[in-house]
């Protein structure tokens, strides 16, 4: 006799779970990033207050870009060198703008010339660094699914 567990999900049932799961993570990341920008911008709170939150927020968004490179949930066929620099020019663009107004529309900081050009290098290493780490995983993942699609040929 077959006794199927008491929470038992076939198929059908776990792809709509699994589509829920995945709903409800990004309306929680969200939801953290537009409390994070909240706390920062609109009550002037420090960094300080909340840096613990804004870790776990940044470290688990760029864990599942990286998992979803690996796993092969974002296919990518080929990695070209124009797109890495353009994913990459758009991080530092986007990295540098929000910058500039965090310190000086928001904070009214007003930062000197050589305060701007060490937070622009900031923003470069940084998103260097992040996109080294997503090509790095995304070409591990190629190789692993070519390497699963061969082991069944």
């Amino acid at each position: 006799m077959n006794k199927k567990p008491f929470f038992y999900l076939d198929e059908r049932n776990r792809l709509i779970a699994y589509r829920i799961i995945a709903v409800m993570y990004f309306l929680t990341i969200t939801a953290m990033q537009g409390v994070t920008l909240y706390r920062q911008f609109v009550l002037g709170q420090a960094i300080s207050d909340f840096e613990d939150f804004a870790i776990i927020l940044t470290v688990n968004s760029l864990f599942l870009i990286t998992a979803l490179l690996y796993f092969g949930a974002i296919p990518l066929q080929k990695i070209r060198v124009k797109y890495i620099l353009f994913f990459y020019l758009l991080i530092v663009v986007f990295g540098g703008l929000f910058t500039y107004a965090k310190y000086n529309i928001f904070q009214d900081s007003q930062l000197s010339f050589a305060q701007q050009v060490d937070k622009i290098l900031i923003v470069f290493t940084i998103s260097g660094l992040i996109v080294l780490f997503f090509v790095i995983f995304s070409i591990l993942g190629k190789r692993k699914l070519d390497k699963k699609l061969a082991d069944t040929d």
